[in-house]
């Protein structure tokens, strides 16, 4: 059978359906996200044959990743890590009568992103792998490093403060047993259910949701944010939103692709630095946080980008570019298929079917989402006091399910109430979570490093990673005085 006959024959493109909905349904609820939807039908997949198996995976990798942008807009609750820039101006923009715009932009610009990466995969794969294969855990560390500083200097109006915030989130990763050794316990205080370390979904539920849900309390009265959409069947971004903004749409496809094929660095980066990138080369930066389209495009085109970039090294080198397509290898493994550099000469068939799903994938992901829009956008009219009790046992019962026991309840409580506490005085949030997220893999790239070197100055002899340091520790002096003269500018017009 021919490789478009394999994808396009009735079974396989039910399956497909199939999971692009189930991603999307699972990526959209805070608590659920991708890697748990592609687990829970990994044992289903190894009843069908290589093809079918692995394109319903894919569907579902592709609708998760997409669909985490509708909690991220609707409720400014990402329903992934990857959504977690998507929020900053897909929510005010939401706050302004566009939820519907919004969630179309955010949509199509996923929908580009995710064709940007099957491209890439398809056409540059040997390139690019051939250029992540050379970096070493310092390399690594570098730019780890580097996305850490542009996140906290760009995010939020005081340099400080963006910077005070992501260490807490770095001081969070560091809780539960050295990630080295595994044996040095760190911030436990005798519990022993942190000696595992913080869940990914309760940090985001607990610093996100719960302050939402805190901050909401208090204006329960106030009149909900209308949806102004037009009733129409398919959703698209108006013409201005759609053709306004393609330096920024290729400028995050290839951000997100390239930190795509980069083990382990997944969309969340992707995402944080596309959007520090758009912000930092926008001609209107002052308008980002404030509901522009150019974030939500800078955001939801890289974090779709890397899903294509993340397999380039799991099928070229048989190293998982992230958690998800870790779980597509496996399934892979068990239908008898050895993945890495010799699967592109022995199987060439079977690399342009999985291509070619990540494409089909890809369409049938925005057809769904832009005929889902009216469901998704009526959400906002749903009076509060309704909404948020729901939306609060949504995360409690998403943070039980993670351990299936009580205590992380506590948890996300405890970090919510910190999550609060720093949006009330204007410490973003973003980059504690960057920090979070990239804390364990900077420890790890850090002390590999040193142990392969000897030393920081052997580590900082390797040219490529140092530049990423001195690039850093240039970056924050330099921000921190332009966004003072950038006040003082805005105090003396009276701005």
């Amino acid at each position: 059978m021919s490789v478009a006959g394999s994808i396009l024959n009735p079974e396989v493109m039910a399956l497909m359906c199939l999971g692009v909905v189930v991603g999307i349904i699972f990526g959209a609820i805070p608590g659920l996200n991708t890697p748990i939807a592609v687990a829970l039908l990994l044992p289903f997949s190894f009843a069908l044959d290589t093809v079918p198996a692995v394109s319903l995976l894919i569907a579902v990798y592709m609708g998760g990743i997409s669909g985490g942008l509708v909690s991220a807009i609707l409720l400014r609750i990402p329903g992934t890590a990857a959504a977690i820039a998507t929020t900053f101006d897909g929510y005010p923009m939401c706050q302004k009568g566009q939820a519907a715009e919004a969630l179309a932009i955010g949509t199509f610009g996923s929908f580009i992103g995710g064709l940007f990466s099957a491209f890439a995969l398809w056409l540059i794969a040997p390139s690019l792998t051939k250029m992540a294969i050379k970096f070493g855990p310092w390399e690594y560390f570098g730019i780890t490093f580097l996305s850490l500083c542009l996140v906290s200097v760009l995010m939020g109006n005081n340099v400080v403060k963006g910077l005070i915030s992501m260490l807490i989130g770095l001081l969070l990763s560091t809780v539960g047993m050295s990630s080295m050794d595994g044996v040095v316990k760190r911030f436990t205080f005798n519990f022993y259910q942190l000696e595992a370390g913080l869940s990914m979904v309760i940090v985001i539920i607990g610093i996100y949701a719960v302050p939402e849900i805190l901050a909401t309390a208090g204006r329960l009265r106030e009149d909900m944010t209308s949806a102004n959409f037009e009733k129409k069947i398919f959703y698209l971004p108006s013409k201005k939103n759609m053709l306004g903004y393609w330096p920024c749409i290729l400028r995050s496809s290839v951000i997100g692709t390239f930190i795509g094929v980069l083990p382990g660095m997944g969309s969340s980066t992707g995402s944080m630095l596309s959007y520090a990138a758009a912000k930092k080369l926008s001609k209107h930066p002052e308008e980002f946080g404030q509901g522009t389209p150019e974030g939500v495009y800078a955001t939801e085109v890289s974090n779709n980008a890397v899903t294509g970039g993340a397999l380039i090294p799991m099928l070229s080198l048989g190293v998982p570019g992230d958690s998800v397509t870790a779980i597509i290898m496996a399934a892979l493994v068990m239908q008898g298929i050895s993945v890495g550099p010799m699967l592109f000469t022995t199987n060439k068939g079977l690399i342009h079917t999985l291509i070619l799903a990540v494409f089909v994938a890809n369409i049938l992901m925005f057809v769904f989402q832009s005929f889902g829009i009216p469901i998704f956008a009526r959400i906002v009219q749903v009076p509060r006091y309704y909404l948020m009790p729901l939306i609060a046992m949504c995360c409690v019962i998403g943070c039980v399910s993670v351990n299936n026991r009580v205590f992380d309840v506590y948890v996300i409580i405890v970090l919510g109430i910190l999550g609060y506490a720093l949006e009330k005085n204007h410490y973003p949030l973003p980059p504690l979570l960057l920090g979070f997220v990239l804390g364990s893999m900077v420890e790890q790239y850090y002390r590999r490093s040193l142990m392969y070197y000897g030393s920081f100055w052997g580590c900082m002899s390797q040219w490529s990673a140092g530049s990423f340091l001195v690039i850093a520790a240039v970056l924050i002096p330099v921000v921190s005085f332009m966004m003072k003269h950038m006040s003082l500018k805005k105090a003396g017009t009276g701005q």
